[in-house]
């Protein structure tokens, strides 16, 4: 079995998947509007677990079809409050906050939406 934390990383890259297309840490250089990155996972152990703070930034150019808050309400809706379980690993994730992220570039958009997940072995 994997490491919990590649596992816990596999795990809701696929969620969030089945929404839009998301990568861990980086997007290759091709890829088209919208997608998403998970930028970063920071655990903090618990009594019984690890508290994780995870963010995702949106990007998202003016030709998009969707806007940038539907894309977060999405998210929002998807993911705070899901549960998943396994034999040797659990979750619980829920909606921290968002903001905007400052782009150079005129046409294009970055969103950050935070999530706080109670990860168990």
């Amino acid at each position: 079995m994997k490491k919990l934390t590649d596992r816990f990383i596999e795990l809701i890259i696929k969620e969030i998947n089945k929404l839009y297309t998301c990568y861990y840490e980086e997007a290759p250089n091709d890829t088209s509007f919208p997608y998403l990155v998970m930028t970063s996972l920071n655990l903090t152990p618990l009594d019984s677990g690890f508290l994780g703070i995870f963010d995702l930034e949106i990007y998202i150019n003016e030709l998009s079809i969707q806007s940038v808050e539907t894309i977060i309400d999405n998210l929002r809706d998807k993911l705070d409050g899901y549960c998943y379980r396994e034999s040797n690993l659990g979750f619980h994730i829920g909606f921290d906050n968002q903001s905007i992220v400052k782009s150079n570039e005129q046409d294009l958009a970055i969103r950050r939406i935070t999530f706080q997940a109670r990860i168990f072995k």
